[in-house]
């Protein structure tokens, strides 16, 4: 088989939201599209879109040599790659998993897909369903870079920014983690300032324009927090961990009297104390690097 055309074909594993819309994205790019999922109901529409359903597992897996799984979690791929049937058919094949879990999930299902004699690249979307195919979206990868580099324009239709880390396939899954828990934390924290702009008439979506000023802010401030802790310099300069404390206390006393929520508040003050704790009162907020590092 010519292998230009080998290449463009790809089976994608599990049909929810998401996995449906990588499907779908795959078809609009030109690639040659198996789809199977558990329920086998939920393949109707993208077969009239133009995807070849597969009724088992192990036809998916036959019937390309890059597989996408996107299941419920990492457990459920490696149930289905442990499947005898499944994994009698891995050799040769590149598995690109795009669950969620752990770094140690991606790292054992690695070893099993290598012993079976495939590729394995970890991955993780960093998008909702509605960003999927565009070429400003990214999908993390980490693992076989052998695999990843045969595959990389497939995978570029899902998401145009495929962004690879490296060997080891636990690495996309520790970045895709951190990343989310800073994506939530400020979401929480835009949740809190509305509800208290509101108050005052500001409503949520003026509240999101005028934010604006924030994340300029915000840019500019990680530049010089990373260059501190790079550099150790956590002179206060510029403001120190004790002007951020009372700063968030008045922050913290608006919250009270309005009766609105404000963990977000509660978790930077618990951390801005434990640096004064440690004497570092007088310098600056980078140092809370040190605090968080240190879960104790």
């Amino acid at each position: 088989m010519n292998e230009t055309v080998r290449n463009r074909r790809v089976s994608v594993f599990g049909l929810g939201a998401m996995g449906s819309t990588l499907a779908r994205a795959l078809l609009r790019a030109g690639h040659d599209v198996t789809v199977w999922n558990r329920s086998a109901g939920r393949m109707a529409e993208l077969v009239n879109e133009g995807a070849t359903g597969a009724e088992a597992a192990e036809v998916a897996t036959a019937a390309s040599p890059l597989l996408v799984m996107c299941t419920i979690d990492k457990a459920a791929t490696e149930a289905v790659l442990r499947t005898e049937s499944v994994g009698q058919m891995l050799l040769g094949k590149t598995v690109v998993n795009l669950s969620t879990g752990s770094s140690d999930d991606a790292r054992r299902i690695s070893s099993y897909v290598q012993e079976k004699g495939g590729r394995y690249v970890d991955g993780g979307i960093m998008a909702y369903p509605r960003d999927i195919g565009k070429p400003e979206t990214t999908i993390l990868y980490s693992g076989d870079a052998q695999g990843f580099a045969e595959h990389k324009a497939v995978l570029q239709a899902m998401a145009g920014k495929a962004e690879f880390f490296g060997d080891d396939p636990g690495t996309a899954s520790v970045v895709y983690l951190a990343l989310y828990a800073y994506y939530f934390g400020a979401l929480t924290a835009f949740f809190e300032g509305a509800a208290l702009a509101e108050r005052a008439a500001v409503n949520p979506e003026s509240f999101r324009r005028i934010s604006g000023i924030m994340n300029t802010m915000l840019a500019d401030g990680l530049c010089d927090i990373t260059r501190r802790i790079a550099e150790g310099d956590y002179s206060g300069d510029q403001a120190t961990i004790d002007v951020h404390h009372a700063g968030q206390l008045v922050v913290r006393d608006a919250y009270v009297a309005e009766n609105i929520g404000y963990e977000t508040t509660k978790a930077y003050l618990s951390y801005l104390e434990k640096a004064q704790r440690a004497g570092n009162g007088q310098r600056d907020i980078s140092i809370m690097y040190a605090s968080v590092k240190d879960g104790s």
